[in-house]
Formats: C-alpha cells, structure tokens, sequence
C-alpha cells in the first residue's frame, strides 16, 4: 500500500512539473512577442535605398515596412529563416518579380513607377501578401 501511495505522488510530482515546464515555455513565448516594437510603416533607408524585410507567417507574407514610395529603389530581403516551402518562390507581376529566394540570394531590388497596392503570392498561390507604393 506504501509503495502504491508513493507512486501516485511520484506520478502527480512529474506531471505538475511538466506543467509548469510549458507554462514558462509559453509565458516565454507571449513576452518576448509581445515585445517587439512594431514600427511596419516607417521606411527604412540604406542610401536611397528603401529596405523591406519579408517573411512569412500563417499564410501571409509580411512586408515591414508595409509600403515604400514611388520612384525610389526598394530592396527586399527576404528572412529564409521564416519563408518554409513553396513561400521561397515568389511572384510579383505588376512590380516584376519573379524570383526563388535561398540562403544565397535572398533580397530583389526593383523601382517602383506607379502607387497602388501590389499582389504578392508564392507560385502555388497558398502564400499571399500586399505591398503599399505611395506617391
């Protein structure tokens, strides 16, 4: 009987620790995230060079910053990092992009000629975005 009372305790001792492992691991998660200082429509400038960061999330591409403006060379980086799968594979028709980004070539330099709100998808069409040119 001894024995079998020590065993339930033992077994109730791991699960509770079990549980609070993913409780930090997830208060982890949502702090760190949280925390992030989200500036998406402020243009960053390398020279005159606007850079845009893309990456993945769900299934949307995520531009930061979200648009850029016209008549000044854009440069995107893509984050391999965050770009699983088919997302690799890019296309841009109205902005002329059609590119495989990978570890070694993972950014697309282009001008934008006209404002509007441009369709970004994977070649499977599954990963979709939109990016901003403004006057």
């Amino acid at each position: 009987m001894q024995y079998l009372v020590k065993m339930i305790i033992k077994k109730n001792t791991i699960w509770m620790f079990l549980i609070l492992v993913i409780i930090v691991i997830a208060g982890y998660f949502v702090v760190s995230t949280g925390s992030k200082n989200n500036n998406s429509n402020i243009s960053v400038t390398s020279g005159d060079v606007q850079v845009v960061k893309m990456y993945v999330s769900g299934a949307n591409y995520i531009f930061e910053p979200s648009s850029v403006v016209k008549e000044r060379p854009v440069r995107i980086e893509a984050d391999m990092t965050r770009m699983p799968g088919c997302a690799k594979s890019v296309i841009g028709s109205e902005i002329g992009l059609r590119k495989t980004f990978s570890s070694r070539d993972n950014t697309f330099t282009f001008t934008p000629t006209k404002a509007g709100t441009f369709y970004i998808a994977c070649s499977m069409n599954m990963y979709t975005g939109n990016l901003i040119v403004t006057d």
